[in-house]
Order: C-alpha cells, then sequence, then structure tokens
C-alpha cells in the first residue's frame, strides 16, 4: 500500500450495621447479696426455659433479651473491566494533562499501518498492532453499513509533536494551542492508541464538531466501543478531559473497558475515578519542546 496520502489532517483536540448498646441496671436490694446458682432440683432451667420450672428468684431483676439480628452482609464493591495505568505499554495507559507519559519521549514497539483508507502524512499514520487490528474492524463493519469512513492521524512521535505545536504556539501563542493540541510527551497520540478519523463521504465537514452530525459520525458515536474505541473527549467534559468535544478523536481501550465506559457515559478520568485534569501544573510549556 502508498501510505503517502495528501498532507493536512486538522489536529485539534453505627458502624458495622448500626451495632448499638445498651445500658440495663438492676434494682438493688435493701441489704446487698451474692446470688448463688439457680438450681430448682434435678432439672435446671436455661434461660430459654418458658415452661413452669422457669420461675424468677425474688429480689432479682428478670432481664429478657431481643433475639440477635446479624448485620446484612455489605454489598460487594462493583469490580471494573480495567484500571489505570502509568505503563506506556498499557492499553489502559492514563495520559492528560496532570499524567505525562514516562518516558516523555516514549515510542512504541508494535507500530504498524492500518488497512484503512488513510488521508493525513505517512509519518503519522500508524498504530499499535491491536489498536490498528481494531480499526480495521471498526472500518469494515462501518462499510457493511455504508458508512464511508477515512483515518487521518493515528501515532505522533514525541518529535513530530514538538514540531506541530511549536509551530502552532508560534502563530497563536499558548492558551490557543493548548485548546486542541496536547503538550510534547502528554499526547494520547504518543501513545498509538488515537485514531482520528473523519466522514470522506462529506466533504464540507472534514474534520471538526460538525463530524457528530454526519451519518458516520453518528454511527462512531453508537458502535466504536464495540471495536474496543471509545470518543476520548465528549461533549461538555472539557472541566474533567481538559479538551473541548472532539467526536473525531477515539482512543483504543479494549472492548471491555470501552463497552463500560460507553454504557455508563463516562470520561476515562470518572471510569478509572482519577482526578479532573482541565490544565497543565505550569502555566508554560517547556521552551526546550518549542520548536524553532
Amino acid at each position: 500500500m502508498d501510505h503517502r496520502r495528501p498532507a493536512g489532517a486538522v489536529v485539534l483536540l453505627s458502624c458495622l450495621g448500626a451495632l448499638g448498646l445498651a445500658s440495663c441496671s438492676a434494682e438493688a436490694d435493701p441489704e446487698p447479696t451474692i446470688p448463688g446458682p439457680d438450681i430448682t432440683g434435678p432439672d435446671v432451667s436455661g434461660p430459654e426455659s418458658t415452661g413452669p420450672e422457669a420461675t424468677d428468684t425474688p429480689g432479682r431483676s428478670s432481664t429478657t433479651l431481643a433475639p440477635h439480628t446479624p448485620s446484612p452482609e455489605p454489598s460487594p464493591t462493583p469490580t471494573r473491566a480495567s484500571d489505570p495505568s502509568w505503563d506506556p505499554d498499557s492499553i489502559h495507559v492514563l495520559a492528560n494533562r496532570q499524567n505525562r507519559l514516562d518516558p516523555p519521549d516514549y515510542a512504541p514497539e508494535d507500530l504498524v499501518y492500518p488497512e484503512v483508507p488513510q488521508y493525513g502524512p505517512e509519518d503519522a499514520m500508524m498504530l499499535r498492532q491491536e489498536a490498528a487490528d481494531s480499526l480495521e474492524e471498526l472500518f469494515a463493519a462501518g462499510a457493511e453499513e455504508d458508512m464511508h469512513l477515512g483515518f487521518v492521524s493515528g501515532y505522533r512521535s514525541f518529535d513530530y509533536q514538538v514540531q506541530i505545536y511549536g509551530a502552532r504556539h508560534a502563530e497563536v501563542g499558548t492558551e490557543q494551542t493548548d485548546l486542541y493540541m496536547a503538550r510534547p510527551g502528554y499526547s494520547e497520540h504518543q501513545t498509538g492508541l488515537a485514531a482520528d478519523v473523519i466522514s470522506i463521504a462529506n466533504q464540507d465537514c472534514m474534520l471538526g464538531e460538525c463530524f457528530a452530525d454526519t451519518p458516520e459520525g453518528q454511527w462512531v458515536a453508537e458502535y466504536a466501543h464495540e471495536h474496543g474505541f471509545v470518543i476520548r473527549y465528549p461533549d461538555g467534559m472539557e472541566h474533567i478531559t481538559g479538551y473541548p468535544y472532539e467526536p473525531w478523536h477515539l482512543r483504543y481501550v479494549g472492548e471491555e473497558t470501552a463497552a463500560e465506559v460507553f454504557d455508563q457515559q463516562l470520561t476515562l478520568e470518572e471510569y478509572w475515578e482519577q482526578d479532573p485534569a482541565p490544565e497543565y501544573d505550569e502555566p508554560e510549556p517547556n521552551p526546550e519542546h518549542l520548536s524553532p
């Protein structure tokens, strides 16, 4: 396959069951005595005796204990399909503005070109093997439903991110660059698990929020999880993810995790019970990571 495609992909981004203590006090005899065993003959009446042999001893209080009701068993803590990882080789690695990849210049070793229609620069068209296989399955399932999908951006190396982030930063500054583009070392694209997709049947909306209104965008939103992908930056969740709505940006996490994220309508931060990541710790990017 010739992977060189038209360049120009747009990069946007009580306690224990209410246990209580009851106090019981017995009335004191006028003259304190030491009680002896309560023996009434050959038969010794136990505490549960209710027949005529069970009698109270004059001068002693009789206390009836309520039957013990066991505390209900606590509900088991629900388990989830996966937990977050800080190992960049894991498909569950969490990369956001509060979680930089370690090492920052991490590069996957199993990158391949997925066999799907490609419309981006060749050096940004690879994915990790597992994600590439699943993207091929996603595109094949879409084609069966007459969906016309294109792939415009996948893995971006640390150096590639330095180049495109620096170029954008030189034009519009930090705030506008950070709005849609991750700083080098913080990008999901650097994991090789993120794929930007478009509707090639809609020339009026090649990339952007309008993708959500195309038949392809609506189909992807409904079925991507069946192939292990989630929409990484859902609508209205920038206070958690750090990025505005990106219906085109898919993140591979595996089918089980993707299904649970989809069913619960959560961000990955919420699903993995991690703190929101709307901002970087440092207000400005590392000057050494800005291309000249």
